[in-house]
């Protein structure tokens, strides 16, 4: 007997001019919790398939439960600002339950310094040497986001200029910057990674076995736990984080490190850079995409 599945597939819309992203995000993050939600896809121009013009959240759960899911997620959907309209379907094939696999496909970062691929996609003729496998999960962090692919950007930019030894990823979720780096740079002596959340510690720590990085050390915890001075930084995390933790981060900036800042919308940029530039660092550098924007920092000389 073939098991029935069901979808809820929400078109989405904010009703206000900014902060779209941010709002699905949250909406995602929230549904996620749900029991009786199984998981959720964000679908968009970033995706393999997504839609530029219509961000579409696809809901997986169990067809007794369409019925109740779909007016909580309305009202939660109206709370956070977003107009949606819900298409439910109920699918009982077998090849539909691997179906969400064909919105991911592998990534090439830095020109050719990093391919990052689902483990389900085998390599390809004159694929980088350096690669991450890294599937989606139960943290965030999967390389398709604009926030993350922005940081992985900035770090291949850094890879032929700098030899980090100690390396510190803050809010790590998946892992995948920390694991990015152990790959891009092979000296380092000690790497760090840290996230306040048991289940993204979990998840990096999965993932650094997949990829046998064994070299990694992985805190449930805030900035406290990191001990000492990192050459390299990285915190791919909100404002209402990075800046109230300005001065714990760039007091474990070496003299001479780069902090790599993402998860900031475009008009946040300033007031993240300020409260940085405020503690002695000055913007080295930056890369926007979508509505998101990186940050590279560094001690002013």
């Amino acid at each position: 007997m073939q098991v029935q599945w069901a979808t809820l597939t929400l078109d989405l819309h904010p009703t206000t001019h900014s902060g779209g992203s941010e709002l699905r995000e949250t909406l995602a993050a929230l549904l996620a919790e749900e029991d009786e939600v199984s998981g959720v896809e964000v679908r968009d121009g970033t995706t393999l398939g997504g839609s530029d013009t219509t961000p579409q959240l696809i809901v997986y759960t169990e067809p007794a439960a369409l019925e109740s899911l779909r007016p909580r997620i309305t009202r939660l959907a109206h709370a956070l600002g977003l107009d949606l309209q819900i298409e439910a379907a109920i699918r009982d094939d077998d090849d539909w339950r691997d179906s969400w696999k064909q919105f991911y496909a592998p990534i090439i970062f830095g020109a050719g310094a990093l391919l990052l691929r689902p483990s389900w996609i085998p390599r390809r003729p004159g694929d980088p040497t350096r690669e991450l496998i890294l599937d989606p999960g139960r943290a965030f962090g999967t390389g398709q986001h604009e926030s993350t692919r922005l940081c992985l950007d900035l770090v291949c930019e850094l890879a032929p200029l700098r030899a980090p030894l100690r390396v510190l990823d803050l809010g790590c979720g998946s892992g995948i910057l920390a694991l990015a780096a152990a790959r891009l740079f092979p000296g380092i002596e000690q790497l760090v990674a840290i996230d306040i959340d048991a289940e993204a510690t979990a998840t990096t720590s999965e993932n650094a076995e997949l990829n046998e990085i064994s070299a990694i050390n992985i805190h449930t915890g805030t900035v406290d736990q990191a001990e000492g001075r990192f050459d390299l930084i990285f915190a791919n995390i909100r404002p209402s984080v990075l800046i109230p933790s300005a001065q714990a981060i760039s007091e474990r900036l070496d003299p001479a490190g780069d902090l790599l800042v993402s998860g900031v919308l475009i008009e946040e940029g300033d007031e993240v850079t300020a409260a940085y530039v405020a503690l002695g660092l000055q913007l080295a550098g930056s890369r926007i995409a979508g509505d998101w924007i990186a940050l590279h920092l560094r001690r002013a000389p």
